[in-house]
């Protein structure tokens, strides 16, 4: 049944982001395990291959919002997208001790992530007319739905990898993947007023080629360079060049654009720079805290020794429960016709994810007794940190479709994620990496109390950065109180 404010599309959009969240963060659970366990890499070299995985992900949506703004449209990117995700979880299902395999399946997810991520968004923002208020719920509504997909796939996942084998768990997500997409394309009628592929630039020839024929052959090689980025880690060059070329596209938006559209741009740059500081810190959960669960958390109960994977699920249920409310609650507001400003709704986001690292700092300090601790104080501390991403990407990326500078949403969409998803992901992975410890695999009470004090010194840190920026983030909202963003 859907609800009467909203687009019948949303609810097929809901169903392919739920299912692609499944696939990404299904894999996701089981990849630093998988790097340091079955691969036995170091934890320098996994959190770098980490890293340079979960920041090229962010870095291809800037060419899969530029072609689809050209040539694909939002839509038929999103098919696209899922269809490069399927395959690379294919690949990554086949039983193999061979890196070669598991770059490749990296690569293929990287370019499907790409057409996919913030296209998805724009196709929905597509769905609303400019300034309805159904709009920003919308979005939340759909987070929400995203987040079911990443609740159920640690545990679904988790579960599989730990009783049938690694292969098993990845498979799992594929398949999740495959039937997103086979839901959405069943509602393809719900799409047909928005905007379509451009066939004309499409056809179009240079040097006596198509650009779609173009398009296909640098897609081929992209999967190929990708594969050696992954292997030889030079993830932190290309991401450099790609911020460059960033920048320039930014310059030329300013460029182009008259004083409201200059006004706009800064409230998104904003947005950016927020963004990133809030997902450097939000993503340790993938890396430096999961293998903190794993080797300082005691996560038996009644005999059961939980899977380190399921403890993934806490940040989406937290999305799931706080999202039911945060939602009402915009749309109470709106019925009095009150409107709370953008940089508000980020500070409480901010201020959220100053009290999840409280707990997990505290957490981190009581394993350093005895090297293990209860996973008590750590399980609300990412909940916490679950309900502070309802304040960020669905209230960024909604300002964005909203303030459309010069109509290259698309565009400043792929960049948002460039700066808060690859930048971010890249400083997290580095942040992470100050954890790393000499022996990964040791149950010395010692070398636990060790790798404890390690863990504590760097979540300590990250505690104070984020009090500092909340307080510049509140003195940012009161400069600019009297502005409508």
């Amino acid at each position: 049944m859907r609800l009467p404010s909203q687009p019948k599309g949303l609810f097929h959009l809901i169903a392919i982001q739920m299912w692609e969240f499944f696939s990404y963060y299904g894999m996701r659970s089981l990849l630093i395990l998988f790097l340091t366990e079955k691969l036995l890499m170091s934890d320098q070299h996994a959190y770098a291959l980490y890293g340079a995985y979960t920041s090229l992900v962010y870095v291809t949506p800037i060419i899969g919002g530029y072609i689809a703004d050209r040539y694909l449209g939002n839509f038929w990117s999103v098919v696209v997208g899922s269809v490069l995700m399927i395959i690379g979880h294919a690949v990554l299902s086949v039983p193999s001790d061979a890196h070669m395999t598991l770059y490749t399946a990296l690569a293929l997810i990287i370019c499907g992530y790409g057409f996919f991520k913030t296209n998805s968004s724009c196709l929905l923002g597509e769905l609303y007319h400019e300034n309805e208020d159904a709009r920003e719920s919308g979005f939340s509504i759909s987070y929400i739905g995203g987040n079911i997909g990443s609740a159920v796939s640690p545990l679904v996942c988790g579960y599989a990898a730990s009783r049938w084998g690694w292969h098993v768990g990845f498979g799992l997500a594929g398949i999740g993947m495959f039937i997103g997409l086979c839901f959405f394309i069943s509602g393809s009628e719900n799409f047909s007023h928005v905007k379509k592929g451009n066939m004309p630039a499409l056809l179009k020839k240079s040097a006596g080629i198509s650009h779609w024929q173009w398009l296909l052959v640098g897609l081929i090689a992209s999967v190929v360079g990708l594969i050696f980025i992954l292997k030889d880690l030079w993830a932190g060059y290309i991401l450099a060049a790609i911020s460059v070329v960033s920048f320039t596209q930014i310059v030329g938006l300013y460029k182009k654009s008259n004083a409201q559209d200059r006004k706009n741009l800064n409230s998104i740059l904003y947005f950016m720079v927020f963004g990133m500081v809030f997902w450097a810190f939000d993503q340790q959960g993938g890396s430096s805290i999961s293998l903190f669960i794993e080797r300082n958390m005691n996560t038996n109960i009644g005999g059961y020794q939980i899977p380190t994977a399921f403890f993934q699920s806490i940040n989406p249920i937290a999305v799931i429960v706080g999202g039911v409310a945060v939602t009402w609650l915009w749309k109470m507001l709106a019925s009095k016709s009150i409107s709370v400003r953008t940089l508000t709704k980020l500070n409480m986001g901010l201020l959220l994810l100053t009290a999840g690292f409280s707990l997990i700092t505290l957490s981190a300090k009581l394993a350093m007794v005895t090297g293990k601790t209860t996973f008590f104080w750590l399980l609300i501390g990412l909940f916490f940190i679950g309900v502070a991403e309802l304040f960020i990407d669905p209230v960024a990326l909604s300002a964005i479709t909203r303030l459309n500078p010069q109509g290259a949403t698309g565009t400043l969409a792929g960049i948002y994620m460039l700066a808060g998803g690859s930048i971010a992901n890249f400083l997290a992975a580095n942040i992470a990496s100050l954890t790393a410890s000499d022996t990964p695999q040791s149950d010395n009470a010692v070398d636990l109390i060790m790798a404890a004090t390690q863990y504590h010194h760097v979540f300590q840190s990250i505690l104070m950065v984020t009090v500092g920026v909340l307080v510049l983030g509140l003195l940012a909202d009161f400069i600019h109180r009297k502005e409508p963003v």
